[in-house]
């Protein structure tokens, strides 16, 4: 049986951001799928690199940079193209926390992931030990009832589309946040998970076992 074959992208440069430690996170996202079976590899979100993406069978995206893009980069219309290819193809997406803010200039990637952060409108309370409530009987979630970190942030005011499967909610000042969702449609199976602001996110098992959860559910039959 061949080995299934993850790519994480990791921000830098165009879609990287003042905030987000995306080589740590990417490197951490990488070391639990290479436990679980894979064969990962962290690609830096350049132009080539993306371009150049070969054969896989699970695409995480741990980027950002959404506030920055002002509009569609003629230097990375190759890119585009292959990430159009791959979404199109049905190849599993996973994006997790800034992910929801990234390549805003392809619509493909939104229309995948079902969602995504509004300038302005979305936001997330200071980081700290946070706690995030499952919901629903998807297997993702299935007998659990609360993911529990003790450092990351809690995404709210995500904009969601409709068709999805609510998995995660947090509560902020009286208000119930979506902050995790998966979809399953003609283009194939995605997930977005809101946690994972940088590595020591990781180190909480209720986080690391909601990845590999998630990653399991996508790469199924």
């Amino acid at each position: 049986m061949t080995q299934p074959h993850a790519v994480v992208l990791s921000g830098t440069g165009r879609y990287s951001d003042p905030w987000h430690p995306f080589p740590e996170t990417s490197a951490r996202i990488a070391a639990i799928l290479r436990e679980m079976g894979l064969s990962a590899e962290v690609v830096p979100t350049t132009p080539t690199a993306v371009a150049g993406l070969g054969e896989l069978h699970l695409l995480v995206v741990d980027a950002g940079g959404g506030n920055a893009v002002d509009g569609p980069d003629p230097a990375w219309a190759d890119a585009y193209a292959r990430l159009e290819a791959l979404l199109a193809g049905g190849v599993p997406l996973l994006g997790v926390h800034a992910g929801a803010n990234t390549f805003t200039d392809l619509p493909a990637y939104r229309a995948a992931l079902g969602g995504r952060w509004v300038p302005g409108l979305s936001f997330h309370p200071e980081r700290g030990e946070a706690t995030w409530h499952a919901i629903g009987h998807h297997p993702i979630v299935a007998g659990l009832e609360t993911i529990t970190s003790h450092d990351d942030e809690r995404y709210s005011a995500l904009e969601v589309a409709p068709g999805g499967t609510a998995l995660l909610t947090h509560v902020e000042e009286g208000i119930t946040h979506l902050s995790g969702w998966a979809r399953e449609d003609r283009r194939g199976r995605a997930v977005y998970d809101s946690l994972g602001h940088y590595g020591p996110s990781y180190d909480a098992p209720d986080r690391a076992e909601l990845l590999r959860r998630e990653v399991a559910w996508l790469l199924a039959p």
